[in-house]
């Protein structure tokens, strides 16, 4: 399977740190920003005061600006929460996924306790399945940084048996969270990849640093991307200054986000490149010796 450089990345505003702030005029100020700095794809994470009308609107600036609204990200079911005002909000999220024609939308597994609850995971996000379903929506679920979520994941997903149901891998939370081998994760995952959060850390703190600003092998992990067929965006994940001002190194707290933008999109598309040469140089070199 081809192997398309497309780089993406969620949208962010640094004047906006909650999620009511992000408005239909905030992701529309933000389209060009992403164009400019050579964004094809967008994930938009916050859509709790959007409206369809909204989405909508978003999705045609989307367009005419050469860009793919590719995924969305949904919000939690946390602790004390009622289930069914959160399936409420998950089918608000499938339909602005929708309009925006949105079709992968991203989701966590429930934060209850316990949390490795395997019948209660699987009755929730087949639920959930069945909403994002009706919008023509693919449900990505994501690892968060506990010990034991990649593996729980791909049980759930293997219980699930849908098509429109796989993993969204997110570096940072496996690499400060469960190891450092990312490339074996990759591999654990397989064709269950529908999406990614790429970030960076030093594997101590969910730092969400761009791509290369940490100590991910970001050489191993596109190799095994590569590997096991994944050929949709390379999706960053970027976070406010409410995560930021926590990172590990004090002196990347106050970093401009256009400037970490810059920096993942410039170190993902460098590695790719460096990755892609080597593979075409070892099949030459193959073709040479049979």
């Amino acid at each position: 399977m081809h192997f398309c450089c497309n780089i993406g990345c969620n949208i962010v505003d640094p004047e906006v740190d909650d999620i009511p702030g992000y408005t239909r005029d905030v992701y529309l100020r933000r389209i060009a920003d992403y164009r400019d700095y050579g964004f094809r794809h967008l994930e938009f994470s916050h859509l709790l005061a959007l409206s369809p009308e909204d989405a909508a609107a978003i999705r045609e600036s989307c367009r005419r600006a050469g860009i793919v609204p590719w995924s969305v990200h949904s919000e939690h079911l946390n602790e004390g929460g009622s289930q069914e005002d959160y399936f409420r909000t998950q089918e608000h999220c499938a339909k602005i996924a929708d309009a925006l024609d949105a079709r992968v939308m991203v989701c966590h597994l429930p934060n209850l306790e316990p949390r490795f609850d395997f019948p209660r995971a699987v009755e929730i996000l087949s639920r959930l399945a069945d909403i994002t379903a009706k919008y023509r929506v693919r449900l990505a679920i994501e690892n968060c940084s506990f010990h034991g979520d990649i593996d729980f994941i791909i049980r759930v997903i293997d219980e699930l048996n849908r098509p429109d149901v796989g993993f969204n891998l997110d570096t940072g939370h496996a690499f400060c969270g469960e190891t450092n081998d990312l490339a074996d994760v990759i591999h654990r995952i397989g064709s269950r990849l529908i999406t990614t959060h790429l970030h960076d850390n030093y594997g101590k703190n969910d730092d969400h640093q761009p791509p290369g600003l940490g100590g991910i092998d970001w050489f191993s992990v596109l190799d095994a991307l590569r590997e096991v067929g994944y050929d949709g965006p390379l999706m960053m994940e970027m976070t406010g200054n409410g995560v930021k001002s926590k990172r590990t190194i004090p002196q990347f707290r106050g970093m401009a986000l256009d400037r970490e933008l810059v920096w993942g999109r410039a170190c993902l598309e460098d590695v790719w490149k460096k990755t892609h040469s080597r593979k075409k140089e070892k099949t030459c070199a193959g073709e040479i010796f049979h």
